[in-house]
């Protein structure tokens, strides 16, 4: 009696497991492709936050003598000085939401004077003046409304790039007098709010450092000391 030398089906196992190696080595790639896109879409991220938190230290340094009172969105200038006086760029850069018309125009009211970036008030010289015999540009506004407005221009782009943007006195200067205080820039994006805080209830949850300024594990935010 002659018996069968033929095993049926031995090659399609050995195509079966010859798709699932494929398959687990694509799965790999797949994975790792998703991370190198995280990693993209997170420095680019970073690198516009670094470019908006640059040009709020220009504003600073543009603007180091402007000083306001009050809260909201609604601030009187003042000096260095009196009680409760903070510098305009921290002011008005970490207003949480910007009060907006249906067209889209943010204003802060400084001295009584809401100023705008592209509506009434929005601090650009539409005529000219003699001083000396020369003809100069009409100054609209005064420097710290001018200042207002600076700020203002950084805070939409901000929001437009969907970044969250603040300046708070950096956590190693509060020992510093008052007019030489050093100010930390913070920017924050996705679910990180640009705060420096201990508490952990309510958004404080999702601050970007605790108060000395140690990142919050998980956290996904950008602090520069600015002067």
């Amino acid at each position: 009696m002659r018996q069968l030398s033929h095993q049926y089906g031995v090659g399609l196992i050995e195509v079966m497991v010859a798709v699932l190696l494929l398959s687990i080595a694509v799965l790999g790639f797949s994975a790792l492709q998703v991370r190198a896109v995280s990693a993209t879409d997170e420095s680019l991220v970073r690198t516009k936050s670094l470019t908006l938190v640059r040009n709020l230290a220009e504003v600073m340094r543009a603007y180091p003598d402007a000083y306001v009172t009050g809260s909201g969105t609604a601030f009187t200038t003042s000096t260095s000085n009196v009680t409760g006086a903070i510098p305009l760029v921290q002011a008005v850069a970490s207003i949480p939401s910007l009060a907006s018309s249906a067209s889209g125009v943010y204003s802060a009211t400084i001295d009584g004077t809401p100023i705008t970036i592209n509506g009434t008030n929005n601090c650009l010289s539409t005529g000219t003046k003699t001083v000396d015999s020369k003809k100069v540009p009409t100054q609209s506004c005064s420097i710290n409304q001018l200042a207002a407005r600076d700020i203002l221009l950084v805070k939409q782009i901000a929001r437009e790039e969907d970044i969250k943007i603040a300046v708070i006195r950096c956590p190693a200067d509060a020992g510093q007098a008052t007019i030489q205080q050093q100010m930390c820039v913070v920017a924050a994006w996705n679910d990180t709010e640009p705060l420096l805080t201990d508490a952990s209830t309510g958004i404080n949850a999702n601050a970007c450092a605790n108060s000395k300024g140690i990142y919050k594990n998980g956290s996904q935010c950008l602090i520069s000391e600015a002067y």
